[in-house]
C-alpha cells in the first residue's frame, strides 16, 4: 500500500453501496440484539426455570437448524437482496405481533416458542445472504475487510443493542420495547432496497432442490478442510452456553438487574468491536482453518473462566475476551470459507456453517436443564470444558486439515 492510498478499511467503505448495506445491517443487527433482550427479560419474568429459558432457544435453534440446508440451495437460486428484505419484513412483523400480544396481558411461554420458531426459520434464509452478499457488493479482493467491517457493525449492535433493549424495557416496558425493535428491523429491511445490486445468484433457478443438496453434501464430505472446519464450527452447541446463561448470572448469580445484564452483553460487543477494527486494516488471514479452531477454542476457555464469577468487574472481563474471540472466529470462519470454496458452492456451504453454528441454541436446553440440576456456575463450566477438550484434540490430529484451507 502506498502513502498515499487509503486505509482499507476506507477504501472498503468508499465502495459503492457498501456504506448503505453496512447501515442496514447496524441498524437490523441492533434490533435484533434488542428484541433477544426483551424476550429473555420477557421468560425471565414468566418463569424462573432454566430448562425453560434454554427450550426457547432450543426451538428456535431448531428450526434454523432444520432449514439452513435448504436456505443455502435458495441463496444460490435467487437475488439475495430480494430474500434479505423479504425475510427482514417478515422478522419484524412476527416481533410486532408479539408486541401487541404482550401489550394485551396475553402472552404466553407457548407464544413466545412460535414465535421463535418463525424467527429461527427466517434466521435459517437471512444469515447465508447476509453474509454473501457482502461479496457480491465488494468483491474478493476486499472480502476481508468488508467481512470485519460487518462484523464490526455486529460488535456495535451487539453493545448497543442489548443496553438500548434494557433502557427500552425500563423506558416503555416489554410490549413497547418489542415495538420499537420492530420498527428498526423494518427501517433496515426497506434501507436494502436502495442498493441496486440484486445479488443474482451463480445458477439460475430449475433442477430439483434435493440435487443442489446432496451436491453440496458431497462437496463437503469431499474436502476434509472444510469438514474439518466445519466441525470446529459445531462447538458453539456448547459455547453457546453463554448467552443462554447470561440473563440467569445477571438476575441471579451477580444480581445487576435488566441493565446490568444489558452492560454484560454491550461489552462483549465492545470486544467484538474493537477486533473488527483490527482486522479490517490487515490484510486476509492466512491459514483461517487454523484461526477458526483457535479461536473457538478460546471463546470455550472464556466459558471456563466466567464459571467462576466472582466478581462483577471480573465477569465484564472475560465478556470482553469473548467479544475478541467470537469475532475472531467471525471473520476467520466467513472470509476464509467463502474465497476457499467454489462460487456455485458459497450459499451452500454458508448455510451448513449457519447450520452447525444454530447448535448454539439447541445447546441451550441442556444447559438449562444441567443449571436446574448442579447450579448455575457448575453448568457453565461444563458447557466450556467439553468443547475445550474437543477443539484441543482437532487441532493436534487435524492441525495440516486446517492448515490446508
Amino acid at each position: 500500500m502506498s502513502e498515499a492510498s487509503p486505509p482499507r478499511s476506507l477504501a472498503t467503505l468508499r465502495s459503492p453501496h457498501f456504506a448503505t448495506l453496512w447501515s442496514s445491517n447496524l441498524v437490523h443487527f441492533s434490533a435484533w440484539f434488542a428484541q433477544l433482550v426483551v424476550l429473555q427479560w420477557l421468560v425471565t419474568a414468566l418463569t424462573d426455570s432454566r430448562t425453560l429459558l434454554g427450550l426457547v432457544g432450543f426451538v428456535q435453534g431448531a428450526a434454523l437448524f432444520l432449514l439452513s440446508p435448504v436456505a443455502g440451495v435458495a441463496v444460490d437460486r435467487w437475488p439475495k437482496r430480494r430474500l434479505l428484505i423479504s425475510g427482514r419484513l417478515a422478522v419484524a412483523l412476527l416481533l410486532a405481533v408479539l408486541a401487541v400480544d404482550m401489550a394485551a396481558g396475553t402472552v404466553t411461554i407457548a407464544h413466545i416458542l412460535l414465535a421463535a420458531v418463525g424467527i429461527g426459520a427466517l434466521s435459517a434464509l437471512l444469515q447465508p445472504a447476509t453474509q454473501t452478499y457482502v461479496l457480491d457488493v465488494v468483491g474478493g479482493t476486499r472480502l476481508q475487510s468488508a467481512i470485519a467491517l460487518n462484523a464490526g457493525a455486529i460488535g456495535i449492535a451487539q453493545t448497543a443493542g442489548p443496553l438500548l433493549g434494557g433502557v427500552a424495557i425500563a423506558a416503555l416496558g416489554l410490549a413497547g420495547a418489542a415495538g420499537a425493535a420492530a420498527g428498526a428491523l423494518a427501517a433496515a429491511a426497506l434501507l436494502l432496497a436502495l442498493i441496486p445490486i440484486p445479488g443474482l445468484p451463480s445458477r439460475t433457478s430449475g433442477g430439483r432442490w434435493w440435487a443442489d443438496l446432496r451436491e453440496g453434501w458431497r462437496y463437503v464430505a469431499s474436502t476434509p478442510p472444510v469438514w474439518m472446519a466445519l466441525a470446529a464450527c459445531s462447538a458453539s452447541m456448547f459455547n453457546g452456553g453463554l448467552a443462554a446463561m447470561r440473563p440467569i448470572f445477571a438476575r441471579h448469580v451477580l444480581e445487576v438487574g435488566s441493565a446490568g445484564y444489558g452492560v454484560l452483553a454491550g461489552v462483549a460487543g465492545l470486544g467484538g468491536i474493537l477486533t473488527a477494527v483490527v482486522l479490517a486494516t490487515l490484510p486476509p488471514l492466512r491459514r483461517p482453518g487454523l484461526w477458526i479452531a483457535s479461536s473457538m477454542l478460546a471463546f470455550a476457555l472464556c466459558l471456563v473462566l466466567y464459571s467462576f464469577a466472582f466478581s462483577y468487574p471480573y465477569v465484564l472481563a472475560v465478556e470482553f475476551a469473548s467479544g475478541v474471540m467470537g469475532q475472531l472466529w467471525m471473520v476467520s470462519t466467513f472470509t476464509g470459507l467463502q474465497m476457499a470454496v467454489p462460487e456455485t458452492m458459497r450459499g451452500r456451504v454458508m448455510s451448513l456453517v449457519f447450520m452447525v453454528v444454530t447448535l448454539a441454541p439447541v445447546g441451550n436446553l441442556f444447559v438449562g436443564m444441567l443449571a436446574d440440576r448442579v447450579g448455575d456456575q457448575w453448568a457453565l463450566a461444563l458447557f466450556g470444558a467439553i468443547p475445550a477438550a474437543f477443539l484441543s484434540l482437532l487441532l493436534v490430529f487435524g492441525w495440516r486439515q486446517l492448515r490446508a484451507l
